[in-house]
């Protein structure tokens, strides 16, 4: 198996780390690449990776830590930690499971209080589902008012000094750290997050924590996952509530994605991936962390590749697709807004070589032209189909009017 994984991975140029275990009793921790591309600083068992939205699931633990000493309760409601005029019953719950209706932080200047006392709901608490970071962040500060510890000191105290996980951490040495590269599709090479024209300054602007900001390696993740699944964090009875998914989505708990009986969940930051899975009865374990800008269907493929499914196949998608600069022919700029649940609306404007697009309460991204009339947002799994006015997200095809 080491063989076979190693050489697939160093063929299609892999960089960063996986972990794998088999129902087999195998194991195998593989490293490939640079934690530090330009001093050539390769990547070790204990190189730190950013672990972005995996992370929520430590926030949600820690939160299901603090309901089984009976300091909080699932029913208890903001306003218990919170001023807030717009959100007075949304509860811990619906944080955990992202039914609050609470808009995402990105586009908004205000903090997280702000958000609380001058933004509308998308939806009334437990009436619809959303996945926004916001709730993370604000049960990250419920963690840190009703334990009277800081998020670090009680991840370190409740989650890491328990499994003896000796470097996961939200304040990694710099010595420690892969560092993120995004690509440059123009000149076709890695750059640091600090020359990318959209994304250079994100650290700066969005430094909250619970959402994501956890730093860890691909082995100390799967000592995480092992010691939740066998209750060694929370009792059986609050891992199965917290596997149990929402009826608004049949793929999400509390801060765990749960699919073809496994759970885990996956992050992305600019120049940084993360994914991992267990199966439910703790026999397998996929993890894989990078620290460079890749396409999701490459990462797709090797994901496949590496859970060892009777129907996969070598991974063979290119590492980044190939783009097509914007020309003056594509006239797509504007509003337009899909006709979904949430009626969401996008803002398309015109970069120098390519388009940029904007989400309300999300970062701008770019949009790139992979074919005459279809886009591609960034670093998803989404496209827009110009031609036939529809948003393809997953294969999902909804249809979109200009404003």
């Amino acid at each position: 198996m080491h063989h076979t994984i190693y050489s697939t991975l160093e063929r299609i140029q892999f960089n960063g780390t996986v972990y794998v275990e088999t129902d087999k009793n195998e194991s195998l921790h593989l490293t490939l690449g640079f934690a530090d591309m330009n001093n050539s600083v390769p990547i070790t068992e204990n190189t730190l990776f950013n672990i972005a939205s995996v992370g929520k699931m430590y926030t949600s633990v820690m939160i299901l830590q603090l309901i089984e000493r009976d300091l909080i309760r699932f029913e208890d409601k903001l306003t218990k930690w919170f001023c807030t005029k717009n959100f007075k019953n949304v509860t811990i719950e619906h944080l955990l499971n992202h039914t609050s209706g609470i808009p995402e932080y990105f586009s908004s200047q205000e903090g997280i209080e702000g958000i609380l006392n001058n933004k509308e709901p998308y939806f009334l608490p437990g009436c619809g589902w959303l996945y926004t970071n916001t709730n993370y962040v604000l049960l990250a500060k419920i963690i840190e008012q009703t334990s009277k510890h800081s998020y670090e000191d009680y991840l370190q105290k409740m989650i890491a000094n328990p499994l003896q996980l000796e470097y996961t951490t939200t304040k990694p040495r710099p010595e420690q750290l892969a560092i993120g590269k995004l690509f440059d599709y123009i000149h076709n090479k890695y750059i640091p997050l600090s020359e990318d024209p959209i994304y250079k300054d994100i650290d700066k602007k969005y430094n909250f924590y619970g959402d994501g900001g956890i730093y860890s390696t691909a082995k100390e993740i799967s000592k995480f996952l092992k010691g939740f699944i066998q209750g060694r964090l929370v009792s059986l009875e609050l891992v199965k509530r917290a596997l149990t998914p929402t009826p608004l989505n049949d793929k999400y708990g509390y801060g765990f994605i749960i699919q073809e009986n496994s759970f885990g969940h996956s992050g992305g930051w600019p120049g940084y991936s993360s994914h991992c899975s267990c199966s439910l009865t703790n026999e397998t374990m996929t993890i894989l962390l990078t620290n460079e800008e890749i396409s999701p269907f490459y990462e797709q493929q090797i994901l496949a590749f590496l859970k060892q499914s009777q129907d996969s196949k070598e991974p063979n998608a290119p590492k980044h697709p190939r783009i097509m600069l914007a020309n003056n022919s594509d006239h797509i700029e504007g509003t337009y807004q899909l006709f979904d649940e949430n009626q969401t609306r996008f803002t398309i404007k015109r970069g120098m070589n390519f388009h940029i697009i904007s989400f309300d309460d999300q970062h701008d991204t770019h949009l790139f032209k992979v074919e005459p009339d279809l886009y591609w947002i960034r670093n998803t799994m989404s496209y827009i189909d110009m031609l036939n006015g529809l948003f393809i997200e997953d294969g999902i095809e909804i249809p979109f009017k200009k404003q």
